[in-house]
């Protein structure tokens, strides 16, 4: 049985470019309705970043875990 999971809201780390989860998922938080900024660590470079929606954007299909657990 597959699962289907809410996609992560991403952002750039700002010391390395990557791509990071924000901690954040689309059922969790609107970004077009979306004030202010929010932080959190980064998984990259352990450093604290704030963002906004203009920064962020939606995870594109599964995460890579999730991917490999429906392939199973």
């Amino acid at each position: 049985m597959v699962t289907l999971h809410m996609p992560r809201i991403i952002v750039s780390c700002t010391a390395t470019g990557a791509p990071v989860p924000t901690g954040h998922r689309t059922q969790d938080l609107d970004l077009a309705s979306m004030i202010g900024t929010r932080s959190f660590r980064c998984p990259t470079c352990n450093a604290v970043h704030a963002w906004s929606a203009q920064d962020a954007h939606v995870e594109v299909g599964l995460p890579e875990a999730a991917r490999d657990r429906a392939v199973a």
